[in-house]
C-alpha cells in the first residue's frame, strides 16, 4: 500500500480518537496491516530494473505521503490534532524499515515483526488502479472528518 494512502487512514483514526492518542497510534499501527492486506499496487519481485522503478515509486509516494501529514496536521482541528499525528506516525511506522534498510543498511524491526509485515501483503504489479481508488475514498472521508 502507498504510505500516502497509510497516512490518510491516520487522519480518519486520529480524528474518530481524538481524546486517545496513544490508542490513536496503536489503531493507525493495526490499519497498517489491514491495509496492507487488501489488494495493492507492488513492484514485481524480480527485473533488473525492480529496485530503481520501486525507489522511483517510493520517492513519489514519500513526498507525498509528508505532504500530506503536514497538511493534515495543519487542517484538523486542536482537539483532534494529538491524536491524529499519533495515528499517522503509528499507521505508517512499518514502512520505515525501507528507508532505514536502504540508507542505513540495517533492519529496525525484530524478524518476527518483518514476517508478518511480509505474510500479509497483497501486491500485485497491476493493483495501480485500486492504489489510487483507495487514496480518493480515504481522501474523501478525511475531508469530510476534517471539515466536522
Amino acid at each position: 500500500m502507498f504510505v500516502t494512502n497509510h497516512v490518510l487512514s491516520g487522519v480518519a483514526i486520529g480524528r474518530a480518537l481524538q481524546r486517545k492518542p496513544v490508542t490513536a497510534f496503536f489503531v493507525g499501527m493495526g490499519s497498517h496491516l489491514v491495509l496492507d492486506a487488501v489488494p495493492h499496487w507492488g513492484c514485481e519481485g524480480h527485473g533488473p530494473d525492480r529496485e530503481e522503478r520501486f525507489l522511483l515509486a517510493a520517492r513519489r509516494d514519500g513526498l507525498l505521503g509528508l505532504a500530506t501529514m503536514a497538511a493534515a496536521t495543519l487542517l484538523v482541528g486542536k482537539p483532534a490534532r494529538t491524536a491524529t499525528v499519533a495515528a499517522m506516525a503509528g499507521a505508517v511506522l512499518l514502512d520505515l524499515d525501507k528507508p532505514v534498510e536502504h540508507f542505513l543498511g540495517w533492519k529496525p524491526f525484530p524478524a518476527a515483526v518483518r514476517r508478518l509485515h511480509g505474510r500479509v501483503q497483497n501486491e500485485s504489479p497491476d493493483g495501480l488502479a485500486k492504489e489510487i481508488a483507495y487514496g480518493v475514498a480515504l481522501a474523501t472521508v478525511d475531508a469530510a472528518c476534517i471539515r466536522r
